[in-house]
């Protein structure tokens, strides 16, 4: 790679980096899993850097990779049955994370509202982008998203009875 090419991806590396891995940190509710996804995503990039920085957004393209492989990442954890325990105390650390309670209500959702609602809320991206990164029509994204939302108003309201006196 010559030195115009690795300043443009290093410069999209530092640009990119928190957004893609707080969005892989929100989708797979463990951050070592979420360093590893966006590490991986970003390595993707880099070996079809040709490719990729003639994208309109290269950072959607990384985010895309990163958005399939926390969800591949949490359907093998669903299939094989193990959930791993986050602290709410690191989380509560982070400052670009919601507090413990939005997190552990968003790490119950099925992994599709899950990412959603996280990248139409957290990532800040439009519907129509959303539907790209996941591979669903503009629908099925809103659908998600009015599921999720609905979940996560359920446990927080849930949530908020167990702490009421």
């Amino acid at each position: 790679m010559n030195e115009d090419r690795r300043t443009a991806f290093e410069a999209l590396w530092r640009e990119e980096y928190a957004r893609v891995f707080r969005t892989a940190v929100l989708i797979t509710g463990d951050r070592q899993e979420a360093a590893d996804v966006t590490q991986e995503a970003f390595a993707r990039a880099y070996e079809r850097w040709r490719t990729v920085s003639r994208t309109d957004r290269p950072g959607a393209w990384v985010q895309r990779v990163a958005v399939n492989l926390a969800l591949t990442w949490r359907r093998r954890q669903r299939l094989r049955g193990r959930e791993i325990a986050l602290h709410p105390a690191s989380v509560a650390a982070e400052p670009d994370l919601p507090d413990p309670e939005l997190f552990a209500a968003l790490r119950a959702l099925p992994p599709q509202q899950r990412a959603a609602v996280v990248l139409l809320h957290w990532a800040d991206l439009s519907i129509e982008e959303t539907a790209r990164i996941l591979a669903k029509p503009t629908g099925t994204v809103k659908a998600l998203t009015s599921q999720g939302l609905a979940g996560l108003r359920r446990s927080l309201a849930e949530t908020a009875e167990r702490a009421s006196p």
